[in-house]
């Protein structure tokens, strides 16, 4: 039951972008940039609906564990390379450092998942 809310949490965290899906302008709120043109309204949305099929993948593994695999190495990937290229690339902003925070915390929480699984 832990493990499934825990899941659950990681994929409202993944959801919250979401919203820039419909409205890129939201950018400037959740990442501190605002959006200067069409191309980065298109990848910004683009990456917004990503996120929200990583957290709705993370949602059905709460309740079918047979996806639990797959939510976990989708999840995986998404924070970790999102962490590499936020640890490669300067300067950041507020915002920016606190998605990345967000990130490390959800795999601190996806690792408490994996470890709650495997005893």
């Amino acid at each position: 039951m832990l493990s499934a809310a825990l899941r659950l949490l990681v994929a409202a965290l993944n959801l919250v972008p979401r919203v820039v899906a419909r409205r890129p302008q939201r950018t400037v709120g959740l990442h501190g940039f605002p959006i200067d043109g069409p191309a980065l309204a298109l990848a910004m949305r683009h990456r917004a609906v990503l996120l929200a099929l990583v957290g709705v993948l993370l949602a059905i593994a709460a309740f079918d564990d047979p996806w639990l695999r797959r939510a976990l190495l989708v999840a995986l990937l998404s924070k970790v390379s999102f962490l590499a290229l936020f640890a490669t690339t300067r300067p950041h902003g507020a915002p920016m450092r606190r998605v990345a925070l967000a990130d490390v915390a959800a795999l601190e929480v996806l690792a408490l998942v994996v470890a709650l699984r495997t005893r």
